[in-house]
């Protein structure tokens, strides 16, 4: 750990100017002070103000750092230390991490730059050695045990817990039982695995690895993975290491239509309560004695900070009070809600994140309305033609289109005119976004269909590294300027030049951007915005092409530049592969829309968790992400059919819609700010939607419909040509500019 000493001897000043250079007790010259700086970021000093505050006697404020207050544990433990620490007349200072790293090491550095002199901390470091350096500061850690044997730890003995709960499980016959725990690197969490995997063996029961789920603490994540887990493997029992897992369980049972009191038991690692119960037939809380950890906890610290040099550090563990009772003194409660015949419709949904979010959640559907709902996926390349296909089309209730798609829809009598059910509904712009309706439902002055989702194209960049002063400085050496958040697609390509090892060895990571294109469906998407921010479009007004113009050909010339700065297999990639570079932190930059990135801020899928920064794309235009769902005009059966449209737009499911793929058409959605702190993105999406640009079919000369898949087609043809085949631009415009002409005089 630095010492004034060396920030002095690199600075070239004697220590005594360093002392009153942070002290602000005299005036330090600028150009010393400048000095003094350079030398303090180079070393990472930090003043040991703890010494400073005792010598001085100028502080009683201890930190505290805590995950958050949302979880019932947390703040009990909370009210425990501020008890205690109130009676030894220090007062608290509290700093909130949200489980992410960087945060927790900022609100550290923080707390302890304004003079505490001591901390209690739950930690999501993946490694200690922050905390190793602070060794002359007094901490106690709570539950999540650091790595480095010489620390105050106190905590329950989780694997007592466990294991206790495991035994009394496997008494009353349930061996299916599956475990819902935090990051496995936190010790609380990794306690529990290890008792449920040496309880298993003692029990010589092999270990079904798909009932071990290691996810955030969060509820919307154990929703998400509470869904495949009661769905797909049915376990008989859960145990849950938290309250906000638990809640987000619970949920997703409801719509995986399992009955807490009939199909599945589910323990919540809880805390003690004098106002509550601790077993409720088969939903049973254990009983952590929260508050009396906390004040363990503040007492351990104040006996520390009171006596630094005399105090020997110490670990506590206390037992869960539900060790040692009986968890099921009366058979479970029987009742069983589900009803026995039920009545089907049929849709037929574009296979993604959007649909498979109603798959596990249409129980709730079927609950409201006796109705049960078949769906059938298609991927993007074949759903428009099966669309088409009239006798398929006639399979189906309902059927989901991408925007673009509507007029050729509308224009072959293959959809069925809702105007007046949307009327009567008042499914308008008071429900859905501002003008989404009419963007996405509309045509010729009727409607026929309604949003089902909405999600532009957002910008995704290492917010670390754009934020480091020393990258900072090798950019401003290098181009001259500050390095920013690109605001045009040049500077998207120069700073993505810079982050690109094969052109910039110096760059911390391998690649400046990633992006899909392995399909047209993937690139075009990719590609119109560069061509808009340009000023640039594909048809005129009267639909002829305009992709010979110079700002056309300056959008395509900026795209396929942006292919060096690209992983080398960009052409054979596709979304799920970009989205793995970015979160293994081989790329500085990338477009996506949200469904694609809702576990970016998840930990145990992505090695940037908390690094990420979000912005509007360059040129800010992008396109109108937006799909409906429409009734084909064949549906015999439409009034189920409406009743599921008006539930995909209600605004309590839209919320559990939004957790599964981060993206919903409704204006409820973007104002709610518990969704907005878990997905931070969707207050940019809500800024960002009037800007968006929508494609449109255009008119043949003999007046039909051509969809926009089949002119963007022939774009992606050229692209591969230039790409592949190094046809010069101008040369593949013009070929281009041949065959949409040849397309546009077509006869039907």
């Amino acid at each position: 750990m630095s010492t004034i000493k060396d920030v002095a001897k690199l600075a070239g000043v004697s220590i005594g100017t360093v002392s009153n250079y942070l002290n602000g007790s005299k005036h330090v010259m600028p150009g010393t002070a400048e000095k003094i700086t350079s030398a303090i970021e180079a070393l990472n000093y930090r003043p040991n103000t703890y010494a400073k505050n005792l010598r001085s006697n100028t502080s009683n404020e201890i930190g505290v750092v805590l995950p958050n207050t949302t979880e019932h544990y947390y703040a009990y433990l909370l009210e425990g230390m501020e008890s205690e620490f109130r009676k030894a007349d220090f007062s608290l200072s509290l700093a909130l991490t949200n489980d992410v790293p960087d945060i927790e090491i900022s609100a550290v550095n923080g707390l302890l730059g304004r003079g505490v002199i001591g901390a209690v901390v739950m930690s999501c470091l993946p490694n200690h050695e922050f905390y190793e350096r602070l060794a002359d500061t007094p901490l106690v850690f709570i539950d999540r045990k650091p790595s480095f044997a010489e620390a105050n730890y106190v905590s329950i003995n989780h694997y007592e817990t466990a294991w206790y709960l495991l035994s009394q499980l496997f008494e009353n016959n349930y061996e299916k039982i599956a475990l819902v725990s935090g990051p496995e690197q936190f010790s609380c969490e990794f306690d529990y695995e290890q008792a449920y995997r040496d309880f298993y063996k003692s029990k010589k029961h092999p270990v079904d690895e798909s009932l071990i789920r290691h996810i955030n603490m969060t509820k919307e994540d154990a929703f998400r993975s509470g869904i495949t887990l009661f769905q797909d493997h049915k376990p008989d029992a859960v145990i849950s290491t938290s309250h906000l897992l638990t809640n987000g369980l619970e949920q997703a049972a409801y719509f995986a239509d399992l009955s807490l009191y009939h199909d599945v038991t589910v323990i919540s690692i809880g805390e003690e309560k004098l106002s509550s119960a601790t077993k409720n037939k088969n939903r049973i809380v254990t009983m952590r004695p929260a508050y009396y950890l906390g004040t363990r906890a503040a007492k351990l610290l104040v006996n520390n900070v009171s006596s630094p040099l005399m105090f020997e550090k110490q670990q506590i563990l206390l037992q869960d009070k539900i060790v040692g009772t009986k968890l099921f003194e009366s058979a479970p409660d029987t009742y069983d809600y589900r009803q026995g015949s039920q009545d089907k419709i049929r849709v037929l949904f574009l296979d993604s994140p959007n649909a498979h979010g109603i798959i596990r959640t249409h129980t709730d559907f079927t609950r409201k309305t006796g109705i049960d709902v078949e769906v059938t996926l298609c991927n993007h390349g074949a759903l428009f033609q099966k669309l088409l296909d009239k006798s398929y089309l006639s399979e189906f209730d309902v059927c989901m289109y991408d925007n673009p798609w509507l007029d050729v829809l509308v224009q072959n009598n293959l959809l069925t005119d809702i105007s007046d059910f949307v009327s009567a509904e008042s499914l308008t712009e008071d429900v859905f976004l501002p003008g989404l309706l009419e963007k996405a439902g509309l045509a010729n002055g009727r409607c026929y269909g309604i949003p089902f989702l909405f999600g532009p194209q957002i910008l995704l960049y290492r917010k670390d590294l754009f934020e480091d002063p020393e990258i900072g400085k090798m950019f401003k050496k290098k181009y001259g300027t500050k390095l920013h958040i690109p605001r045009t697609w040049f500077e998207f390509n120069v700073i993505s030049s810079f982050f690109t090892q094969s052109v910039n060895p110096l760059s911390p990571v391998k690649y400046g951007t990633s992006f899909p294109a392995k399909t047209d469906v993937l690139l075009i998407p990719e590609l119109l915005p560069r061509i808009w921010t340009y000023h640039a479009k594909i048809f005129d007004d009267d639909g002829s092409p305009l992709v010979t113009s110079q700002n056309f050909i300056k959008g395509i010339s900026n795209f396929t530049e942006g292919f060096q700065y690209a992983p080398p297999q960009t052409l054979t990639n596709n979304v799920e592969d970009c989205i793995e570079n970015f979160y293994n932190g081989d790329t500085a930059m990338l477009m996506s829309y949200a469904s694609f990135i809702v576990d970016v801020n998840n930990n145990a899928k992505s090695k940037i968790c908390g690094k990420i920064g979000y912005s509007s794309i360059p040129g800010n235009h992008s396109v109108l992400g937006s799909w409906g769902l429409a009734i084909p005009a064949t549906n015999i059966n439409p009034s189920a059919a409406l009743k599921f449209l008006l539930w995909t737009s209600d605004s309590e499911m839209s919320k559990y819609f939004t957790i599964l793929d981060g993206q919903s058409p409704l204006k409820s959605v973007y104002t709610n700010d518990e969704l907005s702190a878990h997905f931070p993105w969707l207050p940019l999406i809500y800024q960002t939607y009037p800007s968006n640009i929508q494609r449109k079919a255009i008119k043949a000369s003999n007046g039909s419909l051509i969809s926009n898949t089949t002119y963007e087609a022939l774009i992606y043809k050229a692209i591969i040509r230039i790409l592949k085949e190094k046809l010069p631009i101008e040369d593949a415009m013009d070929l281009l500019h041949k065959e949409l002409t040849a397309l546009i005089k077509q006869r039907s």
